[in-house]
């Protein structure tokens, strides 16, 4: 019996349709990240009891999980990518109002994309959610300009490297591997390259052969979970830090140009950590 005919055009513009709100935890970056972050771990956790359960050819159900390991690691990757745009995004819609000089020049926007963020209310949305954040050097670029002191050169790394904070660089090595594993998987569906062979054989320090299929285990997931968990806590806590006390700064000089109770407030809301910007307290409301 002949297939039926299909308006396959027809059914792939309907993808966009298919769609609900976000949650609650959006509104907040870090939240949204942990939700997410425990999502993606729930699934896991799902589909492998679902495969514990009867009969089952080891070959097999090791064959398929390693496949959707490599899914759960995009998820988990760009799940650490969305929290930095969604951070960097609040960032620039508390400092924009109050600078004037050309920290934002560095976002390669377009005129032609201005107008979909049009009622958004949020500058920072049109110049974080366009661009990809892919790269510690880029992430640290993009932050520095932001969170720097009006008409100075910033002097904030979200990743440092050994002469910055010593104790961190360590961190910063790591997440150069974790971007470069993203790269083998989303662009190469899971094969290391020669080429992605010799960078990671660079980052890591250790041999790292190619052409080969990457195949992950439940442990890489653990441990790359429990390093994102970790990183993106870490971040959220230096970033707000250091916008607080930028926001703190521009107070000093210029006062009366912003309200410190209100962005005392809306910091602690948004970053959910205590904080204070030219001695107006912003304590953390409940989940």
């Amino acid at each position: 019996m002949p297939r039926l005919p299909i308006d396959l055009a027809r059914k792939i513009k309907d993808i966009p349709q298919h769609v609900e709100q976000l949650p609650a935890e959006a509104r907040v970056p870090i939240l949204h990240y942990r939700l997410t972050s425990s999502t993606i771990s729930a699934t896991l956790a799902y589909v492998e009891d679902a495969f514990a359960q009867g009969s089952r050819y080891d070959a097999v159900v090791e064959r398929h999980l390693s496949r959707l390991y490599g899914m759960a690691m995009i998820g988990l990757i760009e799940n650490f990518e969305r929290f930095l745009k969604e951070a960097a995004s609040e960032c620039v819609d508390c400092v924009a109002p109050h600078t004037l000089d050309d920290r934002f020049d560095g976002f390669k926007t377009k005129a032609s994309g201005v107008a979909a963020y049009f009622g958004t209310g949020s500058i920072g949305k049109y110049l974080c959610e366009p661009e990809t954040w892919l790269s510690c050097a880029t992430i640290n670029e993009r932050f520095r300009d932001i969170l720097s002191a009006p008409f100075e050169p910033g002097d904030f790394y979200l990743f440092p490297n050994p002469k910055q904070l010593p104790k961190e660089a360590w961190r910063s090595k790591t997440m150069s591997i974790v971007w470069q594993l993203r790269h083998s998987v989303v662009h190469n569906v899971g094969v290391i390259t020669i080429s992605d062979a010799a960078k990671l054989r660079i980052l890591a320090q250790k041999e790292v052969v190619g052409p080969r299929l990457l195949v992950l285990t439940r442990d890489d997931i653990r441990y790359l979970k429990r390093f994102l968990d970790e990183t993106a806590n870490l971040c959220n806590s230096r970033i707000a830090t250091r916008l607080t006390v930028l926001m703190s700064n521009i107070h000093t000089q210029s006062p009366g140009l912003l309200k410190p109770q209100e962005y005392a407030t809306r910091l602690a809301f948004k970053f959910r950590t205590p904080v204070t910007v030219a001695g107006a307290v912003g304590g953390v409301p409940p989940d």
